[in-house]
């Protein structure tokens, strides 16, 4: 038993705590320290000294494994020009002497922050980096990859290759592949890519939930088992949850961006809610657009910047709605990414033909919600379906949000605040490796609607700005919420589980532009501490 006193411990909206007695894995006590005291019976006292406390921080999407994977490759997300992004590839092929028989492959490049050519990289681009070593450079969203020839070749992607889950190999007026691939298309890199062996993914997931810990995560749902990897992905986890070696409790999001390993895992051994309180398996994960900045999120209308295009749905509207029966027939949740408009309606095409006027008792959500439209957020206030969001995103959409859409549409999306006064759950998430997984970043952006460096500059739509409490709970209870736990975590409240964070600052009254700055000062787990910064700064 112990007994935390002389804190300012978040309940709920505007109720705050003095003390909480933890016995175990459990909270069982939180009140004034005078009504602590008079029921404890333990030993061990911590004396909060007026910190700041917060129900353990829960991210709704991410995908772990990439991020734990990412974070050991080429750096490359701070790159400004086109130029940069060829010496530094061609500095790391120098120095770690790669040869044609390796690959440079790594992530996060965005031609909308470059400061000579706001253009895609293609294969002449990547050629001067290196003529022979294949370099694969995936962009930030991780919905467009660039190739140079080598890698073209070493691929097998000629101008007669085909792709069969939606996505695009450009090509040139003469019809051969400029190196710039698109959606489904990446696949046919990623699946030929030399893959790490169990114990190197075990390691690099133990060293990054140590970071996620540090930023004040204590569960995540994680969008890493996909296709033909499901079971070989998913047992990493179970291993590791076996070696009791978790200090991040996971909901597993089953990604399929190929329907023909959907009917093989429905009749599996898996099922819906399968696992424990540290790991479970959760929802079907399916993909219907791209992303905005690579103009791939599917639009109603023409971009305003390219008219020639409205993005593109990577699979047909009698497709994605089949699948969503199938997995709904089986009991199992879905959640399913929709940047766009035109592909949040097939979205919620395919999850009203689902359930056909029944309710939405497996929580149904969209990931992203971003290009929306009165008119969609009112069929999903409706049908009560789940909404998982970035702000964070609008650290990269700001500048290109007006451009992209136009003046009307940029005024109706990214709507947290509407979504919030519909009463529609979101919860907040990072969609890692994409950006930064600290939650920290993602408050700020949504209580300032503004980007993380600028705080001088006008907010993008001011009205949509969350306050800190929606904020916290978005990225406390909703996302328990989304994962059917809401009666267990999410909250500190008298019988839910021990996680929590202790905070260097009160984040209900400090500046919103130093949110960011917000430093964990210890993160408990399941009643166990698993972070201290101070046993870090002794590391």
């Amino acid at each position: 038993m112990k007994l935390f006193k002389n804190g300012k411990i978040y309940i709920e909206r505007e109720s705050f705590a003095e003390a909480m007695i933890i016995e175990d894995n459990r909270i069982i006590k939180v009140g004034s320290k005078n009504e602590c005291l008079s029921v404890f019976k333990g030993e061990s006292v911590v004396d909060l000294k007026g910190q700041t406390v917060l129900p353990g921080l829960i991210d709704s999407h991410l995908h772990f494994l990439m991020t734990a994977e990412y974070l050991s490759l080429l750096p490359i997300t701070d790159v400004s020009s086109m130029k940069e992004l060829i010496e530094r590839c061609q500095k790391h092929i120098d120095e770690n002497e790669l040869t044609k028989e390796t690959i440079l492959y790594t992530e996060g490049w965005n031609h909308t922050t470059f400061t000579d050519e706001k253009r895609m990289p293609n294969r002449f681009d990547l050629d001067q980096a290196s003529a022979d070593v294949p370099v694969v450079l995936v962009r930030v969203d991780r919905h467009v990859m660039s190739l140079n020839t080598a890698a073209l070749n070493y691929f097998g992607i000629t101008s007669d290759t085909t792709v069969a889950n939606g996505g695009e190999i450009i090509k040139d007026e003469s019809g051969k592949p400029t190196g710039v691939l698109t959606e489904g298309a990446v696949d046919l890199v990623k699946a030929k890519l030399p893959r790490k062996t169990k114990a190197e993914k075990k390691k690099l997931l133990i060293d990054t939930m140590k970071l996620a810990n540090q930023v004040g995560l204590t569960s995540m749902h994680t969008n890493d088992a996909k296709d033909e990897t499901i079971e070989e992905t998913l047992k990493l986890y179970e291993e590791l949850e076996k070696e009791q070696r978790l200090t991040l409790r996971f909901y597993q999001q089953i990604w399929f961006n190929d329907g023909k390993y959907l009917s093989g895992f429905l009749n599996s051994s898996y099922s819906f809610q399968q696992g424990s309180s540290w790991n479970k398996v959760g929802p079907i994960k399916f993909f219907i657009d791209g992303t905005l900045g690579s103009r791939t999120a599917a639009l109603r209308e023409p971009y305003s910047d390219d008219l020639t295009t409205r993005g593109m749905l990577t699979k047909s509207q009698e497709t994605l709605t089949e699948e969503v029966k199938s997995a709904v027939d089986h009991g199992f949740q879905v959640i399913i990414h929709g940047i766009g408009d035109r592909g949040i309606e097939t979205i919620l095409n395919a999850y009203d033909a689902a359930l056909n006027g029944q309710p939405n008792i497996l929580r149904l959500g969209i990931n992203h919600m971003q290009i929306t439209g009165m008119d969609l957020i009112e069929r999903v206030a409706e049908k009560d379906y789940l909404t998982y969001v970035q702000p964070i995103f609008l650290d990269d959409d700001m500048p290109i949000i007006y451009d992209r859409v136009g003046e009307e549409r940029a005024n109706t999306s990214y709507l947290f605040q509407t979504m919030i006064n519909k009463e529609i759950h979101q919860s907040f998430s990072s969609d890692a490796p994409i950006v930064s997984f600290n939650p920290f970043f993602n408050i700020q952006c949504a209580v300032t609607r503004n980007r993380l460096d600028s705080s001088n500059a006008e907010p993008y739509l001011p009205s949509e700005a969350v306050d800190i409490y929606s904020a916290i709970d978005a990225y406390t209870y909703e996302g328990a919420y989304a994962s059917f736990e809401e009666t267990d975590k999410g909250r500190l409240k008298e019988g839910y589980l021990a996680d929590f964070i202790i905070l260097d600052k009160d984040i209900f009254t400090c500046e919103p532009q130093q949110i960011k700055a917000i430093k964990v000062i210890e993160t408990y787990v399941d009643g166990d501490c698993v972070y201290s910064v101070g046993e870090a700064d002794e590391k």
